[in-house]
């Protein structure tokens, strides 16, 4: 297991190290005098070493944090541990940050599996997690009280999926293609279930394939053969590209293809699927892109990132790690007194429709830990992700999906 040990320099440590630093006080574990430790588990090598994006971001906004007196006089430090997207090893991982760094919370967890693999350990020690990086059901409802989500869910993205294919681009023959894991049949579910309740509207083909598979040319026969209106496509990005590679061979680009936003928000599926082919499809994303945003605070993460990474490191998921890290340190700030994990979870639950991160709002109470419910319909043209009308906002207490 690689570790990384980031302090505001961005450098790198080793768990003995960060241990030494800390000094004994009457502060709640990962907290000194100076210093705030902020634990995360994640790929930073193997497969999908793509999502070693998400530790720069977080990394990149604590850096700017310190760089700006810290939180409270206090700086961050986080500690990044290589899970290698193994379910056994973000467990081990976990525990090492829970029982020896002692870090005093838990930031974006990156995984489906990997973090249900870590649930149960997180709900007994009862330490503050927070922006999951999993949209998931199941982790914030029923609501457990120590984690937050942010990624937007899994099962309210198909819904409001269903009904931009619907009532947006006027289809009624939609055909859909699944991941076939959790997250792909969640998906799955939601927006066959969604469908249902549609008059004149039907699923006219379903095709499912796995994560790891390399041919996709007998799913995109099928989905051709069926002639639907519009796809929907429930998928991570590499599946994604693959599939949209091989309608791209038959000639059938014409055909609206819609992807979750799991699988399409990140400019570099144009890398993947090739700039050609990528072009005309139509995806989500948590925020509007940094490159078309006049969001006041874009600048500030265009400008860090480049500062402590490369260029080629901006995109979405450093920039939703970059707002994930803004919610975590906005409920450091809002604490009143002494700084625990239950005077963080009940600031954090004070955070009701907040618009201070690049996020277009988020929002946490004691019944709700969703965090964000509002995505931009945005369509892949000519290398970039230009935005498709304004926000469109979920809510999962009234299923209504709302265009701003």
């Amino acid at each position: 297991m690689v570790l990384l040990v980031l302090a505001a320099c961005g450098g790198e440590g080793n768990a003995e190290e960060s241990t030494n630093n800390k000094k004994s006080s009457a502060y709640v574990q990962g907290i000194t005098d100076t210093e705030i430790l902020v634990g995360t588990t994640g790929p930073q090598t193997g497969p999908v070493a793509e999502y070693d994006k998400v530790r720069k971001g977080i990394q990149a906004y604590f850096n700017y944090v310190n760089d700006n007196g810290g939180v409270k006089g206090r700086k961050l430090k986080l500690i990044a541990y290589d899970d290698q997207y193994q379910p056994a090893k973000a467990v081990q991982g976990m525990q090492r940050l829970i029982e020896e760094e002692k870090v005093f919370g838990i930031i974006f967890p990156v995984g489906t599996s990997t973090f249900s693999a870590t649930e149960e350990l997180l709900k007994e020690s009862k330490i503050p997690v927070v922006g999951i990086g999993t949209g998931a059901t199941k982790f914030v409802d029923p609501i457990s009280p120590n984690i937050f989500g942010m990624q937007f869910n899994y099962a309210n993205e198909a819904k409001l999926m269903v009904d931009y294919i619907v009532n947006q681009l006027g289809a009624k023959k939609i055909a859909i293609a699944y991941q076939n894991d959790d997250f792909g049949i969640e998906t799955l579910e939601a927006a066959l279930s969604t469908i249902k309740k549609l008059d004149g509207v039907k699923v006219e083909k379903e095709v499912s394939f796995l994560s790891i598979d390399q041919d996709y040319s007998a799913q995109a026969q099928q989905l051709v053969q069926a002639k639907p209106d519009a796809i929907l496509m429930l998928a991570t990005p590499v599946p994604a590209a693959a599939l949209r590679q091989e309608m791209y061979k038959l000639g059938a680009t014409d055909i609206p293809f819609v992807v979750s936003l799991t699988g399409g928000q990140d400019k570099n599926q144009f890398n993947l699927a090739g700039k050609d082919v990528w072009e005309g499809v139509i995806t989500a994303m948590p925020f509007a892109s940094y490159e078309s945003s006049d969001h006041a605070d874009i600048d500030k993460y265009t400008e860090q990132i480049k500062k402590d990474f490369t260029e080629e490191d901006l995109g979405a998921l450093t920039q939703s790690a970059w707002g994930t890290a803004q919610v975590f340190v906005e409920g450091l700030n809002r604490v009143e007194g002494d700084l625990t994990w239950e005077s963080y979870i009940k600031a954090l639950e004070t955070l009701e429709n907040w618009e201070g991160s690049i996020f277009d709002s988020i929002t946490y109470t004691s019944e709700n830990h969703y965090g964000n419910t509002t995505l931009r319909m945005v369509e892949a043209k000519n290398g970039n992700l230009e935005p498709i009308g304004g926000p469109v906002h979920y809510d999962p207490s009234t299923g209504k999906v709302t265009y701003k």
